[in-house]
């Protein structure tokens, strides 16, 4: 490390070491007929001695950081350490120097893209709000030299029919008129010529800048940059930047200023097609609706307003299953729905009703009330409501819709536009989660909803943290009276609330999307549990796994289940899927479609919960299953109430008719089994013979050969 000792009185070098010597490049001889003002540059050099000459006594060097001269003319940043000592009987200072100029080179570098960084964030912010393009390049430049710290910035722009340029924007250190003959040379003027950006990070050494070296290092111009801001194929202006710098503009810098100059060229556009621009943010282009912004735009504008005599009503309305819609027949047959509705609303609603697209398949209606309160879910119901429920006609074919409402009323429900919202969306969510057609905003909402989000947060929690578990319930032959399979039942081993029905989280997992993950889990489960029964030597039957309207409609339900199987060796005749007879007939050419695929995997199939939808004979027959499972409901009055049992009744003969076996569910009696025995069912599940009991409970009642007890001679019933 370079150092030396100098005398603090007439400040020469005393003593140097040889790292001075070789980093300065001065000999030992030179280094000490020289002064510490020597090593300075030279404008700081005169200034020093003239402060000599008017100070009796100066101390030069302390310790920090300086700049310094070399021999060859170089200038380096060094970090001086200096302490006072006394050398030969004089007062002198002994220094270490330690060059950082690498260091506060970079340091500059990393301080000049910061610069330019806030030169690209203002000219962001400017082009927000600035929607004049003289202004905003007035801006532009304004803001390349006071935050950016170049130079001078200035922006032309080719004057109509010509492609002589005009400054219309600059700023910064005025730049000479260049003589006509030399105009061409200008960096603007060969951006126009050359269609590209021109970039001179010395301008005395290029050889393209000869002639006007000497008017721009007058006005200290030591590199330059000029953008050309195009849109498309035609450049709109040119942006010149001038620094005081060589070599200002390195790979980093023209990255950022790239970006810069594309930012402005993007406001020419925006300028250009203002109008247009101006439409897509108040305006949804596909139904030509006001959007969500425009929405709570004019709610404002009603809150502020409406005199206080009529209640102002904000509705949100959504749409049942959309993307479902979507998966079976394509975006654009949801896209042409979304469009059909907006007209269809538009032509029924008078022009006081303000309707919306707020986003995705929900649409806004704001009107004012009548009289009362009701009057809000009178017209929902013969203006809207009843327009939706009519069928569409999409691809061909005839789609009819659902759709739930959530609405909040001016000004018991909220005081400004945001709130009213917030509330309506309030409404619409309980009303999707309870299935009634629509709500009105009521506070305890708030607190439901809150408790439904630290649900689904639980939930995701659970499926990360392997929280789930499953539970078996026998179903069993009633001839033989041995099992035969089993249901898979899920359960939540929650950390806090112990074991957890699916009842209390499987809704809200379909809701979320969260279905998808956990009934993959399951029929990995369920085979992984298969294989291991296998193992165990116990006897195998097939085991009957639930799938739900969401995850029926999965394009990736057949390789998950492909999966399964080949990872745990399980044969397909050992696996049963059961759908309920709601989501089957909610879209029955998707289901049967759907359920066809599954058919050729070899698996089993049940139609669960019978007798609860809208199922005809007819209708039963497009689809393969191989069981209709009696839901419980009938079940309970079976043994007592004469219509139940005529149901029950019915739906065996029509199964049997159709070649179906039959699974009484929720068999909880030995009355009910007694009747069911009489009416041919062909299996029964239920508490009567067990409840869902863990795998290893399970395994042994197959090993043991747990049966029903047989029938009791002389029992019969009679419908």
């Amino acid at each position: 490390m370079p150092m030396w000792i100098y005398d603090l009185e007439t400040l020469e070098f005393r003593a140097v070491n040889n790292a001075a010597i070789a980093h300065y490049g001065y000999s030992e001889a030179e280094f000490l007929a020289l002064t510490i003002v020597d090593l300075r540059p030279p404008e700081e050099a005169i200034r020093l001695r003239q402060n000599l000459k008017n100070s009796a006594h100066i101390t030069l060097q302390k310790s920090g950081l300086w700049v310094h001269r070399r021999k060859d003319g170089a200038v380096i940043d060094v970090e001086i350490t200096s302490h006072a000592i006394e050398f030969d009987g004089r007062a002198c200072r002994f220094v270490l120097a330690h060059d950082v100029t690498e260091r506060v080179q970079a340091d500059l570098k990393i301080a000049r893209l910061n610069r330019v960084y806030a030169v690209l964030s203002g000219i962001n912010s400017a082009i927000v709000r600035i929607r004049d393009r003289d202004a905003l390049f007035k801006e532009a430049c304004r803001l390349a030299t006071v935050e950016g710290g170049f130079l001078s910035a200035a922006i032309a722009v080719p004057q109509a029919g010509s492609a002589e340029l005009t400054v219309v924007a600059d700023s910064g250190r005025g730049l000479p008129p260049v003589p006509p003959d030399l105009v061409e040379l200008c960096p603007a003027e060969r951006v126009m010529r050359e269609r590209r950006q021109v970039i001179c990070n010395n301008v005395a050494a290029d050889p393209a800048f000869a002639l006007l070296a000497e008017r721009m290092h007058a006005r200290d111009v030591r590199s330059l940059a000029a953008f050309p801001l195009a849109v498309g194929e035609r450049i709109e202006a040119v942006l010149t930047l001038y620094a005081n710098i060589e070599g200002v503009f390195d790979a980093d810098e023209m990255k950022v200023l790239n970006e810069l100059a594309g930012d402005l060229a993007f406001a020419l556009l925006f300028f250009e097609r203002e109008e247009h621009i101006s439409y897509l943010a108040y305006y949804d282009v596909m139904t030509a609706l006001p959007n969500r912004r425009l929405f709570l735009d004019r709610l404002a504008q009603l809150v502020h307003l409406d005199g206080a005599h009529h209640a102002l009503v904000v509705a949100l309305i959504n749409l049942d299953r959309f993307a479902q819609l979507n998966d079976a027949l394509g975006r654009h047959a949801g896209d042409a729905l979304l469009v059909q509705i907006a007209a269809r609303l538009g032509e029924r609603l008078p022009e006081a009703f303000t309707l919306s697209r707020i986003g995705g398949d929900t649409f806004g209606l704001t009107f004012v009330e009548l009289e009362r309160g009701e009057d809000a879910a009178g017209v929902l119901r013969e203006r809207v409501f009843r327009a939706l429920d009519e069928p569409f006609r999409l691809d061909g074919q005839t789609v009819r819709i659902s759709s739930r409402a959530g609405l909040a009323l001016w000004p018991a429900d909220g005081a400004d536009a945001d709130t009213l919202f917030k509330h309506a969306e309030a409404a619409l969510k309980n009303a999707r989660s309870t299935g009634e057609r629509y709500l009105f905003y009521a506070p305890r909402m708030n607190a439901a909803l809150a408790a439904r989000l630290a649900l689904e947060n639980e939930l995701q929690a659970a499926l990360e943290a392997h929280q789930f578990e499953l539970h078996y319930q026998p179903r069993v032959n009633l001839d033989t009276g041995a099992i035969v399979s089993a249901e898979a039942l899920i359960r939540w081993n929650h950390p806090e609330q112990g074991l957890v029905g699916p009842v209390s989280f499987i809704p809200l997992a379909e809701e979320t999307g969260l279905i998808r993950p956990i009934g993959a889990w399951v029929i990995d489960a369920v085979c992984a549990q298969q294989a291991a029964w296998r193992t165990n030597g116990a006897p195998m039957v097939p085991v009957s796994i639930n799938l739900s309207a969401v995850q029926s409609a999965q394009p990736d339900l057949l390789p998950t289940i492909r999966s399964a199987i080949a990872t745990h060796r399980v044969e397909e005749k050992y696996l049963e899927f059961e759908l309920t007879e709601t989501a089957v007939m909610n879209n029955p050419d998707e289901a049967a479609r759907n359920l066809a695929e599954l058919k050729q995997l070899g698996v089993h199939l049940s139609l669960d919960d019978f007798g609860t939808g809208y199922s005809s004979l007819a209708q039963l027959k497009r689809f393969p299953f191989d069981f209709v499972k009696i839901d419980r409901s009938f079940i309970a009055g079976v043994d007592t109430n004469p219509e139940d049992a005529v149901i029950a009744a019915a739906i065996i003969a029509m199964a049997h008719s159709l070649h179906l076996r039959v699974v009484a569910e929720g068999v909880e009696t030995r009355g009910q089994l007694d009747v069911l025995r009489s009416l041919h069912c062909d299996e029964i599940q239920g508490y009567y013979f067990s409840r869902p009991v863990m795998p290893d409970v399970f395994e042994e009642m197959l090993k043991n050969g747990a049966a029903l007890p047989p029938p009791e001679s002389g029992v019969h019933y009679h419908i």
